[in-house]
């Protein structure tokens, strides 16, 4: 299933795909899409809030871009709103943008997350 976003200064995509009970993610969008990072999140207990869901994740990525983060946020959210285990691979690349237009690429990813939950959830 995919979901997407058309934003002024770029778009972004998520296609989700379950794999048996798991959810697999690539995130593409922005001016060159390539595989920035991949984040492997499982749920475990909260020690702490046993109520509060909590992931354990495992990233492989350079971190050179800040955008490449995003597979590593759509990760621990789905697990988190799901109790799945989901592993989430590429990247958004935007150069250099500006506060307003992050805040938009993180509004706008959060926007594709409720989207699949609400989608799940049906």
């Amino acid at each position: 299933m995919k979901f997407h976003r058309v934003l002024l200064f770029t778009k972004i995509e998520m296609e989700v795909t379950p794999v048996g009970e798991d959810l697999h993610i690539l995130l593409t969008g922005g001016d060159h899409p390539y595989l920035g990072c991949i984040a492997y999140a499982t749920p475990v207990e909260n020690p702490e809030n046993p109520e509060e869901p909590a992931t354990d994740i495992s990233i492989i990525s350079t971190l050179e871009n800040p955008e490449e983060s995003f597979c590593i946020y759509v990760a621990d959210k789905l697990c988190k709103a799901t109790g799945k285990t989901v592993v989430c691979s590429g990247g958004i690349y935007v150069p250099n943008p500006t506060k307003k237009e992050r805040a938009k690429l993180v509004e706008n990813v959060d926007d594709l997350i409720k989207d699949w939950v609400f989608f799940y959830a049906d």
